[in-house]
């Protein structure tokens, strides 16, 4: 049988390089997106509703993935932080008890003042409810079916009735919260309902430049940084992405650029071929970059190279 190599991505690449980032921070989105679009970056921005009724979000991320990262970044209570008992005042950090939830006028949605932050809390069937709202309402604006991916609030909340609920909802993927380096040998994500990104501006340029210089090995590569834009306005290290986009952006011939379902959904294509005695079939609806006996060739969607 004749050598044929699948795992390329667009372009012959074996690297793809994305970023996911957290809130819809419209004014530092769009200072991330002056830095990164030039450079010709591409990813996703995870979205919480409501959202403000004076901008054109549709337009705003045109040509960039939207996931749903609930509607009031709410927190769900768990086994580890059980549900406090609710003491019926009005919520004032200041004196706010922290053993203590404080109702917020909606149904079983909670403010709740911990680790020194103020969170939403809600109880489990509160908190899907949530999730399917913030998809309904992203899905308005961007398009029936145009959300795939859901990012949890807050980090990945261990809650083992939400995880099991939100499974069922039917995102393609599930996006938790942390650093994993190059731990994976920049792999792409073996669990789609609990993956992270390999890198935030506490450790991007080292992180980055294990995966510039990450040996081919003959298999796909993911490299994913996030997590928020306000990361880099807070610290004060805009010149780190400004530095990474210099180094990796640009280079076409080395690195494939995407939102993270698009390097999903790649990878289910590639996974999906049949290769026989004489032939290779796509049956995936998307073009495929492999190499036949060392030579350049795209399988057609829905098509079929013979041998």
């Amino acid at each position: 049988m004749k050598s044929i190599d699948l795992n390329f991505y667009p372009g012959w690449v074996r690297k793809a390089i994305t970023f996911t980032i957290d809130d819809g921070n419209i004014e530092l989105d769009e200072k991330f997106l002056r830095i990164t679009k030039p450079a010709e970056l591409k990813g996703t921005f995870n979205l919480c509703t409501p959202l403000r009724e004076d901008i054109d979000y549709k337009a705003f991320y045109e040509g960039y993935e939207i996931a749903d990262h609930c509607y009031r970044h709410v927190y769900a209570q768990n086994e580890t932080r059980p549900m406090r008992p609710i003491k019926n005042e009005p919520f004032d950090r200041a004196t706010a008890d922290k053993a203590y939830l404080y109702p917020t006028g909606e149904k079983d949605l909670y403010r709740i003042y911990t680790y020194n932050w103020t969170y939403l809390a809600a109880t489990t069937e509160a908190y899907v409810n949530c999730a399917r709202r913030a998809k309904r309402e992203l899905e308005a604006i961007f398009g029936k079916g145009s959300v795939r991916s859901y990012v949890w609030p807050c980090g990945y909340q261990e809650n083992r009735e939400v995880n099991a609920a939100m499974k069922k909802e039917g995102f393609q993927a599930m996006r938790i919260t942390g650093c994993v380096g190059d731990s994976t040998g920049f792999a792409l994500p073996q669990d789609r309902q609990q993956w992270s990104y390999n890198a935030d501006y506490t450790c991007l340029p080292e992180v980055s430049k294990a995966y510039g210089d990450y040996p081919d090995d003959g298999s796909l590569k993911f490299f994913c940084f996030g997590v928020h834009s306000h990361d880099f306005e807070k610290n004060n290290c805009w010149n780190l992405l400004e530095d990474f986009c210099k180094q990796y952006g640009n280079r076409p011939e080395d690195f494939w650029y995407a939102t993270n379902c698009q390097i999903f959904d790649y990878e289910d294509a590639v996974k999906s071929v049949i290769v026989t005695e004489t032939g290779v079939k796509n049956p995936s609806p998307i073009d495929l970059s492999i190499k036949v006996e060392g030579k350049k060739q795209i399988l057609p969607a829905g098509g079929e190279i013979k041998l």
